[in-house]
């Protein structure tokens, strides 16, 4: 994964207000924090950030001036109503040292089992890896056109490239096509049928005829 340079600015004032009017001026609040030196309180233009959203990248070179400082992307807030972007945080990478991410999980194709009355459900969209940066994956592409009805994708299954650790459980279901919930629901399992003839059975037995069982006088 590619480190995308993006011009940044040291952010002084601080609260709400602050804040505020960053946003009226075409500004996002952000926060670079780690490798245990003291955070940085930054301001970057709102347009180059969503183009770095864009750019599925995850690592980040801050230019302040003369100086570059390599980042990850660790957190991004929006407003629940417009969609904004609120505030980001970045953290401090050693180029020379592996980092741990959430990386995304694509599929391709259309099951084999939807043909077959199943349904394709995905179950994570991103898996964790350790890696350095100049290793890390933009995403992990899946292609499913042979997933029959019943099976899986687990984290097992991706192709992580050399360099690149999975830290979920590899036993971990990531996408599975299965039998729709309400069709499930509604076909007894085959014990249970069984046990449902049973007891009508001895119910019909049990049940008696005409006549039968009425008080005498």
């Amino acid at each position: 994964m590619e480190f995308i340079q993006i011009e940044v600015a040291s952010r002084e004032g601080l609260g709400s207000s602050h804040t505020r009017r960053l946003r009226r001026e075409g500004q996002v609040p952000a926060v670079l924090y780690g490798l245990k030196r003291q955070n940085l309180s930054l301001a970057i233009a709102d347009a180059d950030l969503q183009r770095f959203l864009r750019s599925g990248s995850h690592l980040i070179e801050l230019r302040m001036g003369s100086e570059t400082r390599p980042a990850i992307l660790r957190e991004v807030q929006w407003d629940p109503v417009t969609d904004d972007i609120l505030h980001v945080d970045f953290q401090r990478v050693d180029r020379d040292a592996e980092v741990e991410a959430q990386v995304a999980v694509h599929f391709k194709g259309r099951a084999k089992g939807e043909g077959e009355g199943g349904v394709w459900q995905v179950l994570k969209e991103t898996v964790g890896v350790s890696c350095k940066p100049r290793d890390l994956p933009s995403e992990f592409l899946v292609e499913i056109n042979e997933i029959a009805l019943g099976d899986a994708v687990r984290v097992s299954d991706l192709d992580a490239p050399a360099g690149v650790t999975l830290l979920d459980d590899a036993d971990d279901v990531i996408g599975q096509c299965a039998v729709p919930k309400r069709v499930a629901e509604e076909e007894p399992a085959e014990g249970e049928a069984a046990e449902g003839a049973e007891a009508a059975e001895g119910a019909e037995a049990a049940a008696p005829a005409e006549g039968e069982g009425a008080a005498s006088e």
